[in-house]
């Protein structure tokens, strides 16, 4: 998948995030499992992690059953990162020897892992437990889970919540994002039942703060060598018409890749062509922000103050001549949108584009080579260069099936991940395998900074069995939540405060740094799930704004251009927007911090 590596990366820089909680919460239920300071003063002691304590019949005090859960994974990057023998990496059998369970995980390759969900649920095939993508009520997955909860497929975990180390902290007032709280976990149609729990949510909301150790810095990445023979300031690039007069002179250089080519000045980015990388090449020209997915977005009307679809402005004509401009001047790679990953990797490690697209400090090719910079960012709409940020967010979700024979075994075993016991071991593996306690603190072996140095994917998902951040066995990183490693590990992620696996992506952050903005808020087209709206999202998902615009971007006339805009507004209009407006204006006018607007 085109964004595969990228969420693996992310979750590596927020994996010394979790590995922090994980360290505070030591899978003892009599432990405050939300306090920072129980986890700190734990891990302080310098104790080993290992599960201490045992029960009357001799079992370990974390000895939930001796069973096996069998998990449908929904998640393209858990399906490609599975230990060939995954209950007999050192990580399982560690958690079997603690708890008694062991794991049975099925991945189900398809077109979409979507359509593989739609499909199992429609047929009522799903296991004891299903795992989903779900960064919030927004991804085409919710419909789908809201559905099969409402039909009774999902067994209500909330009185097991209550009793929970961890997930009980998800009734805490401001505990989890607006969206997850009011959209998915305790949605008034509910009652008081809970069918489906987020995850990857946040101790501490860090999300406004730079933290060089622990910034992702994703967007477009210029040479180095071609800056300097420029005599370019990465940094000074702030509009669309600085970044068009870099590619100019990019172009008028004569610069060629490793292969004598000549380069492109701007190509695809590293995951693959797409659309979505648009945003970070174009500025400001990219008005319509509050808007995931194929629809595009909404932004209010400066000039009217009423709130409208990038499509129904002039603004999407000025975005559709600079695109148009680079292409005809031959500024961007031709296959921008369209080339697949293996040859955007290429195109990127043989230098034939001057500018990736879009990639990040935490990916092999920026952070084991000094050959790439980070260019900008550019300024968006409101006219600065700020990162926007809406505060906590959520990453994925998991719900039990209501068929599942003893269904809180399968809640405590999933509770006790998530506590600092269960982090350690989940995103750093066995103590004095791949890592060992320093002052309280993790600090991974010299074998295992090597491998992540070198990429070694496949020892330490197999050898370890471990996550490192997403970096590896995904499904331990995917599956944890209330994570918090800064205070609880002493570093964002394993080994950036012990080892030089990722040295150059902390220089980079120290080199580049970043401001952050907080805009709360949902995205527009959130809402669009709002009740009376089903037959308008029926409708409005059949439209694709990116499809539109790209066929416009090749078009071969000014007049085609607009042809092919006015069809989309007109599509957009059958669709039901001014019924969708409505509501958005509704709702702005209600609160006006529900919508994310800039």
């Amino acid at each position: 998948m085109k964004t595969k590596n990228l969420k693996k990366v992310l979750s590596l820089a927020l994996l010394g995030s979790m590995m922090v909680s994980m360290l505070g919460a030591c899978g003892n239920s009599s432990e405050k499992s939300g306090s920072s300071a129980g986890k700190a003063s734990t891990a302080s002691t310098g104790k080993s992690s290992t599960a201490s304590g045992q029960t009357a019949d001799g079992k370990p005090s974390t000895w939930i059953a001796d069973r096996t859960i069998n998990i449908q994974a929904y998640v393209d990057d858990i399906g490609y990162s599975l230990p060939k023998d995954f209950n007999n990496t050192p990580v399982m059998q560690e958690l079997t020897k603690r708890t008694g369970i062991k794991l049975n995980i099925q991945y189900t390759p398809g077109d979409s892992d979507a359509k593989v969900l739609a499909s199992q649920l429609a047929a009522g095939t799903i296991p004891d437990v299903i795992i989903s993508y779900l960064d919030d009520s927004t991804r085409p997955e919710f419909p789908l889970l809201l559905k099969a909860a409402k039909e009774g497929m999902f067994a209500d975990v909330s009185a097991m919540m209550k009793d929970s180390q961890v997930y009980k902290k998800y009734y805490e007032e401001g505990y989890l994002p607006r969206d997850s709280y009011k959209n998915i976990v305790f949605r008034e149609e509910f009652g008081d039942a809970v069918y489906l729990l987020p995850m990857k949510i946040e101790e501490v909301d860090r999300s406004a703060q730079y933290i060089p150790e622990d910034a992702y810095l994703g967007g477009p990445y210029i040479q180095k060598s071609i800056a300097d023979k420029l005599g370019i300031d990465p940094t000074s690039i702030r509009t669309s018409e600085d970044f068009y007069n870099l590619l100019v002179k990019i172009k008028k250089g004569g610069f060629k890749d490793d292969n004598g080519n000549d380069v492109w000045p701007l190509g695809p980015k590293y995951w693959g062509g797409s659309y979505d990388s648009l945003a970070f090449n174009i500025g400001e020209l990219n008005w319509g922000v509050s808007g995931k997915g194929s629809l595009g977005g909404y932004n209010i009307d400066k000039k009217d103050g009423k709130i409208k679809h990038e499509a129904e402005t002039d603004y999407v004509y000025d975005k559709i001549n600079y695109v148009r401009k680079l292409i005809k001047e031959g500024l961007m790679n031709p296959e921008y949108f369209t080339m697949d990953q293996t040859r955007a990797e290429e195109v990127s490690k043989s230098h034939n584009s001057a500018i990736i697209a879009d990639v990040h400090n935490y990916e092999n090719i920026i952070f084991q080579t000094n050959d790439w910079v980070p260019l900008g960012p550019l300024n968006n709409v409101s006219g600065d260069n700020k990162g926007v940020v809406s505060g906590k967010t959520q990453r994925g979700c998991w719900a039990i099936s209501s068929q599942a024979e003893n269904p809180e075994e399968i809640f405590k075993f999933f509770d006790y991940l998530s506590t600092y016991e269960g982090q350690l071991l989940a995103e750093y593996g066995v103590e004095g395998l791949s890592y060992n306690l320093k002052d309280g603190k993790p600090v991974i072996t010299e074998e295992v900074s090597k491998k992540l140095n070198e990429g070694d994917v496949d020892w330490l998902i197999n050898n370890v069995g471990a996550a490192f951040g997403g970096t590896a066995n995904y499904f331990f990183e995917f599956m944890l939540t209330n994570v918090n490693p800064i205070d609880n590990f002493g570093e964002s992620r394993p080994g950036s405060g012990s080892g030089s696996a990722f040295k150059r992506s902390v220089e980079i952050a120290k080199e580049y740094p970043r401001e952050y903005k907080v805009v709360p808020g949902l995205k527009a087209t959130a809402y669009l799930t709002s009740t009376g709206l089903e037959d308008v999202k029926a409708q409005m998902d059949l439209l694709n704004y990116q499809e539109t615009l790209i066929q416009a971007f090749f078009a071969k006339d000014d007049a085609e251009v607009k042809s092919i805009i006015e069809a989309f507004r007109n599509q957009l209009q059958s669709a039901g927007n001014d019924q969708f407006k409505a509501k958005l204006e509704e709702l702005h006018k209600e609160d006006p911090q529900s919508i994310q607007f800039y």
